[in-house]
Parts: structure tokens; sequence; C-alpha cells
């Protein structure tokens, strides 16, 4: 598979349409799936450790207009951008045609439920085997059960949305436990737009590549998050 680097990063080359498929494919279990954006970007340009959770991941995708636009600036253009969401929804529908067994974990108390709820609306064959909020220890006896219930489960597919650097952290730490699962993917806040707490941007903004600013608009506490934005993208 062809990759690149972004700020000690690497992000794969590949279109959405190849992406479901690869990760279902690795040889490797479970297939460990990260979402750069180019905030997470900058934060690993300055933190090594990092920069290495993301570098483990059997399958980096490109989430967001930033990390196209830092990658033609660079001289290495990707061919779109893949967002964790996107992806999420892509994974969920090939999981419903393939009878593949869905857990949720992350999300508030009661968000996973919801979620579940409208996910199986849509896909009324998908197969939700569990659903954990993600306000847990993430070490000793309570990680210990939760990890133990997955594996009960027969999970196949499992969604850990606790937010970065907490869901690529938990994940790369349980790897070996999670050996039985196919696909581990970290996807930030899916959960909250399934569950319907989040509105995603009007899709006329998305091929616009300004889901980013429409984020922001929603919740200005993001605001601050700008001018690390802006060095990411003007960064050569």
């Amino acid at each position: 598979m062809q990759e690149i680097y972004l700020c000690g990063v690497r992000i794969d080359v590949l279109c959405r349409a190849e992406a479901v498929g690869r990760a279902l494919g690795c040889e490797k279990r479970p297939c460990r799936v990260v979402t750069p954006n180019a905030l997470m970007l900058e934060s690993c340009r300055r933190d090594a450790h990092l920069r290495e959770l993301l570098c483990r991941a059997e399958l980096s995708l490109p989430d967001g207009a930033g990390v196209l636009l830092r990658a033609r600036r660079q001289g290495t253009p990707l061919p779109e951008r893949i967002a964790g969401i996107s992806f999420g929804e892509d994974l969920l529908a090939e999981a419903e045609k393939q009878g593949l067994r869905v857990f949720l974990l992350g999300g508030r108390e009661g968000v996973s439920l919801r979620a579940a709820e409208r996910l199986l609306q849509k896909h009324p064959r998908l197969q939700i085997c569990g659903m954990q909020h993600g306000y847990f220890e993430r070490t000793g006896k309570e990680n210990a059960a939760i990890l133990e219930r997955i594996r009960q489960a027969r999970t196949d597919v499992l969604i850990v949305c606790l937010g970065f650097p907490l869901q690529e952290e938990w994940i790369m730490e349980n790897a070996e436990a999670l050996s039985s699962v196919r696909v581990v993917a970290a996807l930030g806040g899916s959960l909250d737009v399934w569950a319907g707490r989040v509105r995603r941007a009007p899709r006329p903004l998305q091929r616009m590549g300004l889901e980013w600013a429409w984020r922001m608009a929603m919740e200005p506490r993001r605001l601050r998050d700008l001018p690390r934005l802006l060095r990411t993208l003007l960064r050569s």
C-alpha cells in the first residue's frame, strides 16, 4: 500500500471506496484504523508519543480537507478525504451485508444505546452485539471486564469513540487482548452524530471541505483550535 508522511504521521494513499475492503481484508488482527485530521497532525508534530501511536495503526485515513491541503503543499497529494464518520458508515454498511457483529464503545452514558437504535433504523439487519459508554477506568479490573465482554460478544468490528488521543492509546494498549476482533476503528465523535446529539455539516459544506468551519460554528469552544489548525495548513 502506498503511503506518505505528514508531520511524521503515516497516511495511507487510497480512496474511500477502497478503505473498508483494506480494513476487513487486513491479515493483522485486529486491523487498527485511525483517522488523523489537521489538528491531530499539529499535535503529532510536537509530540513523538502521539506520532508513534498513529503510526502503529494498520490503516491511517486522511480525515479532513486540511490534511489534503497539507499533503498538496508538500508535493504528495492524496486522492480524496476520508472522514472518520464516513468510513464508519461504510464499515457498518458492509458489516450488515456480511453479517458481522459490531460493538459500540464510547460517548456519554446512553449515547451508544441511542446510536444503536438510530443505526438499526438505517441498517435493520446490522448485528450490534454490545455497547459501553466511554467513562470507565481504562486500566485494571473494569477495563479487563470490558475486554472480556467484547470477546464474549464475538465482536468482529469494534467502534471506539473516546476522543483523541485516549481512543488511540486504549486501542494500542489493548490490541493484544482484542486479537479475535477483525477491525478496531478510532472514530472520535461519530457515536454522538449517530445518536443525533451532534449534526454533521450539510453535504454542500462537506463537499467544499468546510466541515471544520461548521463544527467551529456549532461549537464555538473549538475556535481556540483555529491558530493550531492554521499553523498546520500553512506550514511548508
